[in-house]
C-alpha cells in the first residue's frame, strides 16, 4: 500500500502518519502546498489545514493568480473548449505557449467543423491570427487560413492594446507590431460572428491578460466574443475551484483558530503566497504534495523541516515521506481537464511502472489528520 519514510529510513504507514502529525502540533505555521493531486486531495489538504490551522497555496499559482486578478478587478468572459469548437468563426491565439502547452486542446477547438451560430458578418468563414506565433503548424488548423502576425514575447501586451486602440476609434503608431498590422487583426475580429481569444497564464503578464479581457470585452460591444485562458499544469486551476468551494477562497488561505468560534478561513494572496513564505523563512514546516506523473521534484528549503507525498523515492531532506498513487493511473480520482472545461473522473488503468498498489494522498493526509487527532485527545486526557 506504499512505502513510506522517517528521516530518511523506512518505516510503517502508521509511523510516518504519527511522525507528521507531531511535526504539525509544534509547527507555528505550515503551508501545505504541491497540491498536485485530484479532488480528494486537495479537499482533504483543505481538511488538514483546517485541523492544524495551515496556509493552502498551489506551487504552481503565480500564473493563475494573475488571472485571478484580473477577474476580481474587471470580470472576464470565459466560455468551454466544447462551445467555441463549434461556434466561434474568428481566433486569436496570443503567444506560442498556448499551442506549445496545450496542443491537444487547440486541436480540439480548430479542428471541429463550425456548426453553430449565424455566419460571419464579412462572409470570410473561419480564420486564425496567431499574435506572436511561432513557426510550427497550428494543430487542428486544417484548410482554415491562419494569419502568423510576428511579435516578441514581452509585446504581447503593447500589441493587444493596440488592437484595441484600433477597435475604439483611437490612433495608434508602430509598437511590437505594425499599426497597419493591428488595423488587419482588429477588422478580422470585428467581422467575425462570434469570437475566441485564446491565451495561456504563461504568456502573458497581469496587465497582458488584462488587456486580452479586454479586448473580448471591446469586441461584444460589436459583436459576440469569448475566451479560453490555460491556467498551467499540476491542477492549479482544478484546486483553485476546489478551495473556493470549500472556503470561499481560491487558495492562498489560511485557516485561524479562534476558541470563541472555533476559527474562520483568512485570505491574503500576498500574506499566503506558498512561494513567498519559503523565501522569506516564515513557515517551519512544509508539506509538500505531488500525486500527478511527471511532477516536478518539491522544492525543500533548508532549514524547514518538510512532509512530502509523492510517487517514488523521497528526495534528501524530507523529514517524513509517503509513497502515493497517480490519480487515473494508480487509483481512481476526479482531475479537472481544460479541453473539457471541468472535472472529469479518471478510473485505474493499473498502468504504474511496478503494478503495485500505492494509497492516495486523500487517503495519506487523512491518516495524518487522524494521528493529530488522538495524538490531542491523549494529551487533553
Amino acid at each position: 500500500m506504499g512505502k513510506a519514510w522517517i528521516n530518511g529510513a523506512q518505516a510503517s504507514p502508521g509511523e510516518a502518519a504519527s511522525a507528521a502529525a507531531r511535526l504539525l502540533a509544534h509547527s507555528r505555521l505550515p503551508l501545505i502546498t504541491g497540491l498536485e493531486t485530484d479532488v480528494a486531495g486537495v479537499k482533504a489538504a483543505l481538511g488538514l489545514a483546517k485541523l492544524c490551522g495551515g496556509v493552502v497555496d498551489h506551487r504552481d499559482s503565480h500564473g493563475l493568480y494573475r488571472a485571478i486578478e484580473v477577474t476580481r478587478s474587471s470580470g472576464r468572459f470565459t466560455a468551454t473548449p466544447a462551445e467555441m469548437r463549434r461556434r466561434a468563426d474568428r481566433f486569436l491565439i496570443v503567444g506560442t505557449e498556448a499551442a506549445e502547452s496545450a496542443a491537444d486542446l487547440i486541436g480540439f477547438v480548430l479542428g471541429a467543423v463550425r456548426d453553430l451560430g449565424r455566419p460571419s458578418a464579412d462572409g470570410a468563414g473561419r480564420s486564425i491570427v496567431w499574435l506572436g506565433g511561432g513557426s510550427s503548424p497550428l494543430p487542428g488548423a486544417g484548410a482554415a487560413p491562419v494569419d502568423v502576425v510576428a511579435c516578441a514575447a514581452d509585446g504581447l501586451s503593447d500589441a493587444l492594446g493596440m488592437i484595441r486602440a484600433v477597435l475604439g476609434g483611437r490612433p495608434t503608431g508602430d509598437g511590437p507590431i505594425s499599426a497597419e498590422a493591428a488595423a488587419a487583426i482588429a477588422a478580422t475580429l470585428s467581422g467575425g460572428a462570434f469570437v475566441c481569444v485564446i491565451w495561456s497564464v504563461d504568456s502573458l503578464d497581469t496587465l497582458g491578460i488584462d488587456m486580452a479581457a479586454g479586448l473580448v470585452a471591446d469586441l461584444n460591444l460589436a459583436t459576440r466574443a469569448s475566451s479560453i485562458s490555460l491556467t498551467g499544469g499540476g491542477q492549479a486551476y482544478g484546486a483553485a475551484q476546489i478551495a473556493t468551494s470549500v472556503t470561499g477562497f481560491p487558495l492562498r488561505s489560511r485557516f485561524v483558530v479562534a476558541e470563541s468560534d472555533g476559527g474562520a478561513w483568512s485570505h491574503d494572496a500576498w500574506a499566503n503566497d506558498g512561494a513567498r513564505l519559503i523565501a522569506a523563512g516564515e513557515t517551519d514546516l512544509v508539506v509538500h504534495v505531488s500525486g500527478l506523473e511527471g511532477a516536478a521534484a518539491p522544492l525543500l528549503p533548508a532549514g524547514v523541516d518538510a512532509i512530502v507525498l509523492m510517487g517514488g523515492e523521497m528526495p534528501q531532506g524530507a523529514a517524513v515521506g509517503f509513497e502515493i498513487g497517480v490519480p487515473g493511473r494508480d487509483h481512481a480520482g476526479v482531475l479537472y481537464r481544460e479541453e473539457v472545461g471541468s472535472f472529469v473522473p479518471a478510473e485505474a488503468d493499473g498502468g504504474g511502472p511496478d503494478g503495485a498498489a500505492k494509497r492516495s494522498a486523500a487517503d495519506v493526509l487523512g491518516a495524518i489528520a487522524d494521528a493529530l487527532r488522538a495524538q490531542r485527545k491523549e494529551r487533553a486526557a
